[in-house]
């Protein structure tokens, strides 16, 4: 699998996760949570990430991001969040 995505959509999952996730705090960040996907930002905003168990998505200034993950199939299971999170409504 190529290590191509929709940045617009992530963008727009990062801001579900971020809006209608559970806030779960450090001491030093906010972490937000939302069907298995943890959302957080560094302290001036321009780097994001998404996570979950075992993938890291990180999405930096002018639409460059990075992968890490072990294997395509943590991939897979990870970009199926997506759509989780997507369907997702508060009710």
């Amino acid at each position: 699998m190529k290590n191509e995505i929709d940045i617009h959509r992530a963008l727009r999952v990062f801001n579900k996760v971020a809006t209608l996730g559970e806030k779960q705090s450090d001491n030093i960040q906010s972490v937000y949570r939302l069907c298995g996907l943890n959302a957080l930002t560094d302290f001036d905003g321009y780097t994001i990430s998404l996570s979950d168990a075992q993938v890291r998505l990180d999405i930096f200034f002018h639409k460059k991001y990075k992968f890490d993950y072990p294997n395509n199939e943590a991939l897979e299971n990870f970009l199926a969040r997506f759509t989780d999170v997507e369907k997702y409504s508060q009710n």
